[in-house]
């Protein structure tokens, strides 16, 4: 028994420390990852997000929460680009991000800046479907490396992917439902092999 318990206490601490920083994210099939968009390389490490942007206005009027897309993004036109810093010492030194398209032409670029809440955003208009690359800089003096050389790219898929059903909201909350069920089940097994057993004479 403490063998399963060991494995659930290893799962649950999976889950929560993928979680805890990362919003889920939607695939260009409605498939949901509770564990986000993940993007490092060897210098720094960000969450990605894409939204489209008409999405992004009409949230306020409908209340519903939008699924960000990860790197199979199927729109093309206005799309709301945003990233997450999670290197704490990011967050004070002046970062950017570029956008390219196959052609290596810069379509969308931020002005340098630090980013105090860790968020860098920007609006960028995807006129044709194709392979576009994201790129974050940072001017980072502590670690002397030029920001050409330790960016992270973060290749992105537009409208290359057939749409199929948007993924609803009950299917979030389904999927959030077992994991709290799964949560609760886990605090009650960790509980009874922590209680202590009567002795017997």
């Amino acid at each position: 028994m403490k063998w399963l318990t060991i494995l659930c206490l290893f799962l649950a601490s999976s889950i929560a420390m993928a979680s805890v920083p990362l919003a889920p994210r939607m695939g260009a099939g409605g498939k949901i990852d509770m564990f986000g968009c993940m993007q490092s390389n060897d210098f720094y490490i960000a969450n990605f997000a894409a939204y489209p942007f008409y999405a992004m206005q009409q949230q306020g009027k409908n209340k519903t929460p939008i699924m960000p897309y990860c790197q199979d993004f199927p729109f093309t036109g206005d799309t709301q680009i945003m990233l997450d810093l999670l290197d704490r010492d990011v967050r004070r030194k002046s970062v950017w991000i570029k956008i390219f398209d196959n052609h290596k032409s810069l379509i969308a670029e931020t002005t340098p800046a630090v980013q105090k809440q860790a968020v860098i955003t920007t609006r960028v208009n995807f006129p044709h479907q194709g392979q576009y690359d994201v790129v974050l800089y940072v001017e980072d003096n502590d670690l002397n490396v030029n920001p050409e050389t330790s960016a992270l790219h973060i290749p992105l898929m537009v409208a290359m992917t057939v749409v199929g059903e948007p993924a609803s909201t009950g299917n979030f909350l389904t999927v959030t439902l077992v994991i709290i069920i799964f949560a609760l089940g886990l605090g009650w097994l960790v509980t009874r092999q922590l209680k202590p057993k009567k002795l017997t004479v």
